[in-house]
């Protein structure tokens, strides 16, 4: 079976877990573009819908600022809604919660780690003390690192 064109295609005609979260989420975006049509243009980018049903309309942002400013607009906003949007006729509140942008760690794979003259001295000292054995040449390969990455 070949499938071209994006995948959302496919299974928008399918059943299924994975069918049924791609049509939802087509269907929440679809929700949140005709939302940000009636909100003030310095509202409307800072907001998704993240869930519709019956009296409530769920709304996310990433900051507390914009839920504010959202919060104090919201009764305007069911009475705008309901006369200008068929799909939002039903809502009576509208709930903003904040999901805050999600910020990705740095990378720990490229840090260089050293030891100090002194940590490799001792572990030198720790490993002669010891008879030859695995734990002797790990403990002698450890303190030469710090000679080579010098």
């Amino acid at each position: 079976m070949s499938i071209s064109g994006p995948l959302y295609k496919f299974l928008l005609g399918k059943k299924g877990e994975v069918a049924h979260l791609v049509t939802q989420t087509l269907h929440l975006k679809r929700l949140t573009r005709l939302l940000q049509r009636t909100l003030p243009p310095s509202l409307a980018p800072h907001f998704q819908v993240a869930a519709l049903t019956g009296p409530r309309l769920l709304l996310t942002t990433d900051s507390a600022t914009w839920a504010a400013r959202l919060r104090m607009q919201a009764p305007d906003l069911i009475t705008t809604i309901a006369k200008q949007l068929e799909e939002f006729q039903g809502v009576k509140y509208i709930e903003v919660k904040i999901i805050p942008a999600r910020i990705e760690p740095e990378s720990s794979k490229n840090t260089e780690r050293r030891l100090s003259a002194s940590a490799s001295r001792d572990l030198r000292m720790m490993a002669e003390s010891l008879e030859n054995g695995e734990l002797k040449q790990a403990l002698l390969r450890l303190a030469n690192r710090n000679k080579k990455t010098k």
